[in-house]
């Protein structure tokens, strides 16, 4: 069949053929493909349905997966992609906050620092809720799979494990509890810090001096009102309970122990006598030796013929008298001095 088709008004013979199979349809199909359309744009976007719609596409990741895989293997995919999603909003930005104040959710109460700056902005909530969500994801991957590595700026959250232990400082007023926790310049508490892996702080009422100032806001201490205690904080229980028992113990001692016998308090005034430079435990061996060491020297062999001291010789000594030169002192007999007499008497 052929028929005729006007274009500027010219008129071009054409067939079935070179029309679209998609053309044939009736008029009636026509009217259902037009309500279709109609019914698409009537739908409006929301905050409800916006993710049903969106698509990802992520370099390096198939987008046509084997009909072999296992329900763990789909999962793992299906993680990694919500990861590498997730992570992409992070890096440029878009974290999906609408323009339109309508279509936001209402805000919390502001919260402002202590310079005045809001810190539960919208732009902060979403992007905290978006990394607790990848860190539950990352959490995931790894125990699907323990040879996943996080991406680069993938930071884990701080969990903070917290414990107190209190200082019976009013049932005994006598004992030093503080400074047999902290030590000579807070080394003790150093060193249960580092032994522990736990950080402790000394909290309450008697843990900061008589007129020492507090914060520079003017703001009180935390724990300030609270009785005296030892504030323990760590990133696991274990590492909690370690530095728990250690103070404990400490304390223990310094109850049951008296100070004249505790090995730590001993240990702790010789550090001091150490840092403050007033040490002496080895003085006197240090004497005994100078002692040794000065009998070994060859200057304190030589003896003087005439003073008959020790250190010099006769030629440099000042016992002397003037003009007179160094004579060797030796013992005579009587007839030796007779005959020597009689030989001056003959000249």
């Amino acid at each position: 069949i052929t028929m005729y088709s006007s274009h500027a008004g010219i008129k071009r013979p054409f067939s079935f053929s070179e029309v679209a199979p998609e053309t044939w349809n009736s008029g009636e199909d026509q009217g259902n493909s037009e309500d279709a359309l109609t019914e698409q744009k009537r739908k409006r976007r929301s905050r409800w349905n916006t993710a049903a719609e969106e698509k990802t596409v992520i370099p390096g990741m198939p987008t046509v997966l084997p009909s072999n895989l296992t329900e763990t293997q789909q999962r793992q995919y299906v993680v990694h992609l919500q990861i590498e999603e997730i992570t992409r909003k992070l890096r440029t930005g878009d974290l999906g906050i609408s323009a339109n104040a309508e279509q936001r959710s209402p805000s919390p109460e502001p919260i402002y620092n202590n310079e005045g700056k809001r810190m539960n902005t919208r732009e902060y909530r979403t992007r905290k809720k978006l990394e607790e969500d990848r860190h539950k994801l990352i959490q995931e991957a790894m125990k699907l799979n323990p040879e996943f590595k996080p991406p680069g700026d993938y930071k884990p959250p701080i969990i903070r494990v917290n414990d107190k232990v209190m200082i019976p400082q009013e049932e005994h007023p006598e004992i030093n509890f503080v400074g047999l926790l902290i030590g000579p310049r807070g080394n003790t508490l150093k060193t249960l810090e580092k032994d522990t892996g736990a950080k402790i702080i000394i909290r309450g009422k008697g843990s900061v001096k008589d007129g020492k100032i507090g914060r520079k806001d003017g703001q009180p201490l935390p724990g300030e009102d609270e009785p005296l205690h030892a504030y323990v904080t760590a990133h696991n229980p274990e590492n909690v309970k370690k530095a728990v028992d250690k103070i404990k113990e400490i304390i223990k001692q310094g109850i049951e122990v008296p100070e004249g016998q505790n090995d730590l308090r001993r240990q702790q005034l010789r550090e001091l006598a150490l840092l403050n430079g007033t040490l002496r435990e080895n003085d006197g061996l240090t004497k005994l030796r100078q002692i040794a060491e000065s009998q070994t020297i060859i200057t304190n062999t030589i003896v003087c013929t005439v003073c008959g001291g020790a250190g010099h010789i006769a030629q440099d000594c000042k016992q002397k008298r003037p003009g007179e030169t160094f004579r060797v002192q030796q013992v005579q007999n009587p007839a030796e001095r007779a005959k020597m007499d009689s030989e001056y008497m003959s000249l």
